[in-house]
Formats: C-alpha cells, sequence, structure tokens
C-alpha cells in the first residue's frame, strides 16, 4: 500500500514538471512570435513609408499604377459577376 502512494506520487510529480516544461515552452514560443510580429510591423512600415515616399516623387507612376490595377480589378470582378 505504501509503494502504491509513493508511485502515485512520483507520478503527479513527474506529470507536474512535465507540464511545467510544456508552459516554459509555450511561453518562450509566445515571446518568440511576439517578437517576430514586432520586426514584420517594422518592416511593413518601413515598406509603407518608402512606396509612399516613390509615389510622392512619381506621382504619374502612381496613378497609372492605380489605373491599371483598377482596371484589372474591375475586369475579374465582371467575369466572375457574370457567371
Amino acid at each position: 500500500m505504501a509503494k502504491n502512494k509513493e508511485s502515485q506520487k512520483q507520478s503527479e510529480a513527474s506529470t507536474e514538471e512535465k507540464k511545467r516544461v510544456k508552459i516554459k515552452g509555450y511561453e518562450k514560443l509566445i515571446e518568440r512570435l511576439k517578437e517576430e510580429r514586432t520586426e514584420f510591423q517594422n518592416e511593413l512600415n518601413r515598406d509603407y513609408k518608402e512606396a509612399r515616399r516613390y509615389v510622392r516623387s512619381h506621382p504619374e507612376e502612381g496613378m497609372l499604377f492605380a489605373f491599371v490595377g483598377g482596371v484589372a480589378l474591375g475586369y475579374v470582378l465582371g467575369k466572375l459577376g457574370r457567371k
């Protein structure tokens, strides 16, 4: 009977230890994802600012790209609307 209780306590302790290890792993993963999200946001902000700067220095090309994109989107939506 005593051995059974002892083995049960050891089993519970090892289960608790496994849980702690998993929790630490998840916490590390969450921190890593937060860092990657921050890096991605910074990269997007840099690209956005660079695109705005380019369009401001080349307004004709920016309008051309917007026009062509609008025509292409209208064409695709028109084809999908007919089906």
